[in-house]
């Protein structure tokens, strides 16, 4: 893991590529459309990391997806343990964590890569040396300029390479959930500098609370404007199941313990057909998010030889 620091000189970043809007001929895309449709089921691909969730959804070149979730139902945890998945399968990645430093950060994810609560010294050592070449975070905690938040993703993707960056969160960048043009100019940069860089962004949001939090929310919750969720490629919704949680804490045996803990909800998938639900149960301790009930939290596998090159 490296740090990007935030006293960083982007201004070579600053400023929009003059070729971000350049014409290519058509034929250009020949062999990618062929690959669209051709390509092996089985073909190497970056995904969630779920075996659930495998053939349904594809984190694709120069997309942005939308995380969304009420606050306090683990969207960013979440979000975690999927870059954990990323790096485990060669993707490289770039957080910006806004609301969380670093330190908190990477000891969240040391524990979902131990798959308990208390990593010992010489995995965390072991977990931090892997994760060189593969994973950076943005040094800044606090409110970011949208102008600094587009340079450094531009930074990351010349710099690092970084196949994906998480942007944690929205009212990081744009202040006020009533800011309407400001959320849509920044949200369509966000596409922009996708598309021109190829970077998938991974962008987490608020939903607006609804008359309980046993509802589950959609995409047309998502707190601020609009045109939020039109102009991202793909929407999840990350819904915790509070109502089960209560009914254990008090006892009620009445309540069904195979209930989800969290429900992902994929709202929207520009690219790709499938939408729908996929259902996970949450193991406290190692703050993994399980694909069935007789799943056991487990350890990242780790190949070292894969994460020393910077």
């Amino acid at each position: 893991m490296q740090l990007i620091d935030d006293d960083l000189d982007l201004s070579a970043y600053l400023q929009e590529p003059e070729d971000a809007h350049k014409i290519r001929k058509a034929s250009d895309w020949a062999e990618d459309v062929i690959n669209d449709f051709w390509r092996p089921k089985e073909a190497p691909k970056a995904g969630l990391g779920f075996g659930k969730t495998r053939h349904d959804f594809e984190i694709r070149r120069g997309e942005v997806t939308l995380w969304a979730g009420i606050n306090g139902h683990g969207k960013s945890q979440f979000v975690g343990q999927v870059v954990l998945n990323q790096l485990r399968d060669g993707q490289k990645v770039c957080m910006a964590s806004l609301e969380m430093p670093p330190l908190r950060t990477m000891s969240r994810m040391s524990r979902q890569a131990f798959g308990n609560d208390r990593p010992t010294p010489d995995f965390v050592r072991k977990f931090h040396r892997w994760t060189d070449g593969k994973l950076w975070l943005y040094d800044h905690v606090g409110a970011c300029r949208t102008e600094t938040m587009i340079a450094i993703i531009r930074y990351a993707a010349d710099a690092f390479g970084v196949d994906q960056f998480v942007v944690d969160n929205l009212t990081k960048v744009v202040d006020g959930e009533d800011n309407y043009n400001a959320q849509k100019d920044f949200v369509n940069r966000l596409c922009m500098v996708a598309h021109d860089t190829g970077v998938h962004i991974h962008l987490v949001a608020h939903v607006r609370k609804g008359k309980s939090e046993n509802d589950q929310p959609g995409k047309f919750d998502v707190k601020g404007a609009g045109s939020i969720t039109d102009l991202v490629d793909n929407v999840f919704i990350v819904w915790r199941n509070k109502a089960k949680e209560e009914a254990i804490r008090s006892g009620d045996l009445r309540h069904d313990r195979n209930e989800p803990d969290t429900v992902l909800q994929l709202e929207k998938q520009r690219n790709g057909e499938t939408e729908g639900d996929y259902r996970f149960w949450f193991h406290p301790a190692a703050l993994q998010y399980l694909e069935t009930t007789s799943d056991t939290a487990h350890q990242l596998q780790m190949n070292m030889a894969e994460g020393m090159a910077v």
